[in-house]
């Protein structure tokens, strides 16, 4: 998230899992400024998640458009160091996070309003099972994982849609047959991701728009979603009721329509046939650069990837997604790292693009199949590992007579 003025703020995220020889650190850290960090330093035994950066303090939430008459609403200096959000050696001996909420509702500061439900983060929880030593093999299975912990709590949902099933079409028995013993794997060959996909569209819209009307577009992703994880966990309330009819509808009520909706968005789309209702074949992605969206440009220069049927969704951990209304998936990590503390040249990441930014270049996509496939390179850190592997050298020389007068 991006604070007003020139202070940008983003939370430190850190996931670290103790080595004999050190600490294996994943971690994704902003700061103030381009130039300004605020490090943490990371010692043997200690394990820590500490913001990083300057947040404001100031009247009110930060979000809303306030008076610009008084100083009232003016920033005040920032929060001190000290007081900023951290865990530190936490009794359980993890830490994890993944763009959600880190501080509780009693934290005295207001530190953004925009935060992912804990589905990853309770993913990632699970994956770090107590007692166990991670090796990096495991941190990259983990960087990788494709298991939704949002369709184990949905999905015994719509299986309870089996006691209605002399009143399903044959296309919903085949969609809901595809549910039935999902390992809830968001796999390119599954078909049980896309019928959950589609259903889930049709549940949010189903819950919210009878109310809402026309704002329920306008609704934010994050807004629509924290309302579904607070219904799953919390239990049904009277947001479920659609107020359209006389009748008082319950959560399966809900669910049955909306999974009648979604199956017939999905056989709208891609057919009857189930055998070509395959995640991999409605879920893509393209790397587009932003030229490239002109097609002729496009086609010309060479400029975009070639589009790849892709696993996973915004609730798995390694996350593919889109905001729009399509399932073509935009948005991703933008680099893949695993730190390794206690040996930095066994450190390795990958980014889904290329070191070049050159159309035309042997590097400008070179990482796009590996990043795709969930591989990566070793990221040497010593000078002599790098210099022993190097397989290219930049001479940068100064031009004659630049800067002199």
């Amino acid at each position: 998230m991006k604070a007003s003025g020139k202070i940008g703020f983003s939370v430190l995220m850190v996931i670290i899992a103790a080595l004999a020889s050190g600490s294996l650190i994943i971690s994704d850290r902003p700061g103030k400024t381009s130039a300004e960090y605020e490090g943490v330093t990371f010692l043997k035994g200690l394990i820590a998640l500490h913001g990083a950066g300057g947040i404001p303090l100031r009247k009110g939430n930060g979000i809303m458009i306030r008076n610009g008459e008084t100083d009232a609403y003016d920033w005040k200096g920032y929060v001190p160091f000290e007081k900023l959000p951290v865990v530190m050696n936490p009794e359980n001996g993890r830490l994890s996070s993944a763009n959600n909420k880190t501080v509780g509702d009693d934290y005295p500061y207001f530190i953004g309003h925009s935060f992912d439900v804990p589905y990853r983060k309770n993913r990632i929880e699970q994956l770090l099972e107590p007692e166990k030593k991670f090796s990096t093999e495991d941190f990259k299975e983990m960087i990788n994982d494709q298991h939704s912990y949002l369709a184990a709590l949905l999905t015994p949902h719509i299986l309870r849609l089996t006691r209605w099933s002399d009143s399903l079409t044959t296309p919903e028995k085949v969609a809901l047959d595809a549910l039935d013993g999902w390992d809830y794997e968001m796999n390119t060959s599954m078909t049980a991701p896309t019928v959950f996909e589609f259903f889930r569209v049709s549940f949010k819209k189903n819950l919210l728009s009878d109310e809402l009307g026309d704002l329920n577009d306008r609704l934010s992703d994050l807004t629509t979603e924290s309302y579904v994880y607070r219904l799953l966990t919390g239990g049904p309330d009277q947001w479920v009721d659609n107020v359209n009819t006389p009748a008082e509808e319950t959560l399966d009520d809900s669910v049955l329509q909306s999974f009648e909706d979604g199956v017939a968005a999905l056989t709208k789309q891609m057919g009857n046939n189930p055998e070509k209702w395959e995640w991999g074949r409605v879920h893509t992605i393209t790397l587009v650069h932003p030229l490239g969206s002109v097609k002729l440009l496009g086609s010309l220069f060479n400029l975009n990837s070639p589009k790849y049927p892709i696993g996973g969704s915004d609730h798995t951990v390694s996350p593919y997604y889109s905001l729009g209304t399509d399932f073509n998936a935009n948005i991703g990590a933008s680099v893949k790292h695993i730190y390794n503390t206690g040996d930095w040249d066994d450190s390795w990441s990958v980014i889904p693009g290329g070191a070049s930014g050159v159309p035309g270049s042997e590097f400008y996509t070179s990482q796009v199949k590996t990043y795709l496939d969930g591989n990566f390179y070793r990221d040497l850190f010593t000078e002599n590992a790098v210099r022993s592997t190097a397989k290219y050298t930049q001479v940068i020389k100064p031009v004659s007579g630049w800067g002199q007068d």
